[in-house]
């Protein structure tokens, strides 16, 4: 029970460490290339461990790339196989630095529990790797959190293919809070919005908090939200962080998540089978009462 626990545990300071975008790996199914959004070896932190003491010390690190490797996989006859991992060695000289594949000597005697003849079975694995191809549709600055157009999940049990599900992944231009300077990175293409704008596409009837008079700005944060197929805001709660614990701020975030519900359209993603409110849902966005 205890090693199940350290390995959790360990899982979770992996994932939570990324903070930039991470690359994945690559994997071909029928002669197709897929990226994978994700590192399977990490499944296994005993396995992970002896991954790296395997690699060569002066391997190159990026920032999209913590691993310091590219693992290159397949599925054959119903089973994820590990077939190959590359890395980079850099050198002050660019013209020296090079692409290099670890051995295949050391590559079996590091997964050597989940050698099958010629193959190395993912046998340590269950669950769904998320597999991804097309033009980029969503993007976070963390880790695989971002969306293609195309994405397929591929369901393990022990390595073995159990189930396998393909998404057509869109989206529908309409206002969304990361497209404006309300963002920290802001899209270039976007014009940016003013204040004044930005009450008069949410009104909110400020006569009504007497209380508020002296207060310049309020700090709404969006804290659940939904979207149809057709950009309406189907239900939102919003909450006021500042200011705080005013009296009348259940009223006015009330009256705030009518008014964005008033509005029409938002941005909408299909994702992976579901409307979702990217760019909308989990915001806090500013306020000013008065330019």
């Amino acid at each position: 029970m205890k090693k199940y626990i350290i390995c959790i545990v360990l899982l979770f300071a992996t994932l939570s460490s990324y903070a930039t975008a991470q690359e994945g790996d690559i994997i071909y199914i029928d002669g197709e290339q897929w990226e994978l959004l994700g590192k399977p070896v990490y499944a296994d932190s005993v396995l992970s461990r002896e991954l790296k003491e395997a690699l060569p010390k002066g391997r190159g690190f990026t920032t999209s790339n913590w691993a310091g490797y590219t693992a290159y996989w397949s599925i054959q006859q119903e089973q994820l196989c590990l077939d190959s991992i590359l890395y980079e060695i850099y050198d002050h000289d660019p013209k020296k630095s090079r692409t290099e594949c670890l051995s295949s000597d050391t590559l079996h005697r590091v997964f050597s529990k989940y050698v099958d003849g010629k193959r190395i079975i993912a046998t340590w694995f269950n669950g769904d790797i998320r597999l991804a191809k097309g033009k980029m549709i969503y993007y976070v600055h963390d880790g695989f959190e971002r969306n293609y157009e195309n994405e397929r999940f591929v369901t393990l049990d022990h390595g073995k293919v159990s189930g396998m599900k393909d998404f057509q992944n869109y989206f529908v231009e309409g206002f969304s809070f990361d497209r404006s300077t309300l963002n920290r990175w802001p899209d270039k293409n976007i014009q940016p919005m003013t204040n004044a704008e930005l009450r008069e596409l949410f009104p909110l009837h400020m006569e009504n908090y007497p209380e508020l008079a002296d207060v310049k700005q309020i700090v709404f944060y969006i804290k659940r939200a939904r979207v149809d197929a057709q950009g309406h805001l189907v239900e939102c709660e919003v909450e006021v962080r500042r200011p705080k614990d005013a009296e009348c701020n259940p009223r006015l975030a009330a009256e705030m998540a009518e008014a964005m519900k008033a509005y029409y359209p938002w941005r909408v993603f299909y994702i992976n089978g579901e409307f979702r409110a990217y760019g909308i849902e989990k915001y806090n966005f500013p306020y000013k009462l008065r330019d």
